[in-house]
């Protein structure tokens, strides 16, 4: 049937084949992978948290844990082998492969003022933080951390503090190594001082002391630019509602005449009135004398501003 075989060497060979398969099988039946991390929110472990497991049984391997634990290949095997004799399991010898595993339990909680109290602390320590000046509030859930056996350490955060939100990386060390981290986020309020409009305050409105006052305030917005200089004299460009900060942009120092505008200057003698057309080379408010540009002959004049666009040429000038 075979060329070249005789038939008991065909069952040699085929009987040799089945024997070895059955033989690897059985050699990986209880072969299982070590997970190199488990971050758990709970106080036990089971083999199925920690190991590529595939059996229905799946026995409690750790508990009651507070701190964070490193465990070896070798002692979850005897550890697995002893609770399978112990619970007359059909697989009492078990292989477990890979490196060590670091299990943390984040089983105490800590709410949103410990987190600001502990970062604040911190900050008063490494960064010479003014509590006067800043405050932080909290953004997350509340956090959970192993109970005991870390060492928290906040990452380095300069000392630019300025409002606005922030994230605020915290390390978690155990025995000297870097184990697990969290970013924590933080709005931050900075105390600021602005005028604030004691009323409303209408478009074009020219700004009185009566109208403004100078407060303190906290404020997580950095993109607003508030000018500590007085207002006062300065022209709303658009209107501004009561009780607010105001802005630099929001103000500007407008003049009767401002310069570069068109100016007509005007000249009487008697009963006869002398009109020219004029370039202001200044600003100015009513009453102001300023330079003026004779567009014609190039000329330089000066008057005293009378109203918008309009100037005095003065007799003997």
């Amino acid at each position: 049937m075979f060329r070249g075989f005789t038939i008991p060497f065909f069952l040699y060979v085929c009987l040799s084949l089945s024997f070895g398969l059955g033989a690897d099988t059985n050699q990986g039946a209880g072969r299982v992978y070590l997970k190199p991390k488990l971050v758990t929110s709970k106080t036990e472990v089971r083999a199925s948290e920690i190991l590529n497991w595939k059996s229905a049984w799946n026995p409690v391997l750790y508990s009651n844990l507070k701190s964070p634990l490193i465990v070896e290949p070798d002692e979850v095997s005897a550890k697995l082998s002893e609770l399978a004799k112990k619970e007359n399991q059909s697989q009492t010898d078990w292989d477990v492969r890979g490196t060590s595993s670091t299990i943390i339990p984040l089983t105490e909680e800590w709410d949103g003022k410990e987190i600001e109290s502990y970062l604040v602390s911190y900050l008063e320590k490494e960064a010479d933080l003014d509590r006067s000046r800043f405050r932080f509030q909290y953004q997350g859930e509340s956090l959970s951390l192993p109970v005991t056996g870390v060492e928290l350490q906040w990452r380095k955060v300069g000392k630019n503090l300025h409002g606005g939100k922030r994230l605020f990386p915290l390390d978690l060390f155990h025995n000297g190594k870097l184990i697990h981290s969290v970013s924590l986020g933080f709005v931050i309020d900075e105390k600021k001082e602005a005028w604030f409009t004691k009323h409303h305050i209408e478009s074009k409105h020219i700004i009185t002391s009566e109208d403004v006052e100078k407060r303190s305030f906290f404020t997580s917005d950095n993109t607003k630019d508030y000018d500590l200089n007085s207002p006062v004299g300065k022209t709303a460009l658009n209107a501004i509602l009561e009780s607010t900060p105001i802005e630099k942009k929001q103000l500007r120092l407008l003049h009767t005449v401002e310069r570069g505008g068109e100016v007509q200057l005007v000249y009487t003698v008697g009963n006869i009135m002398i009109k020219a057309k004029t370039r202001a080379l200044e600003s100015g408010n009513e009453g102001d004398e300023i330079s003026l540009m004779n567009v014609t002959s190039n000329k330089i004049l000066k008057g005293k501003i009378q109203s918008p666009g309009i100037c005095l040429l003065e007799e003997g000038r």
